[in-house]
């Protein structure tokens, strides 16, 4: 997962950006930091994604190891 601290500077990089290509304007901090929010999330996503796939097969091949999603199968007595 990518650094909280990180991910906040760049948010906040972004947000600024967002404020000084609209001129500065006065009140619009919240909507400023949403879009910025949306914006690094969509940049990031790929990572996110990948990193969610790792942790589900590296906890699967770890907590599961050798047991498959098959169904049982039962042995018919005779």
């Amino acid at each position: 997962m990518a650094d909280v601290g990180n991910a906040q500077r760049e948010i906040r990089r972004i947000a600024y950006a967002l404020w000084m290509e609209e001129g500065q304007p006065d009140g619009r901090d919240r909507e400023h930091w949403e879009k910025a929010k949306e914006i690094w999330s969509f940049r990031h996503r790929d990572d996110e994604a990948a990193e969610t796939k790792s942790q589900r097969s590296g906890s699967a091949a770890g907590d599961h190891a050798g047991q498959t999603n098959a169904p049982a199968r039962r042995r018919a007595h005779s």
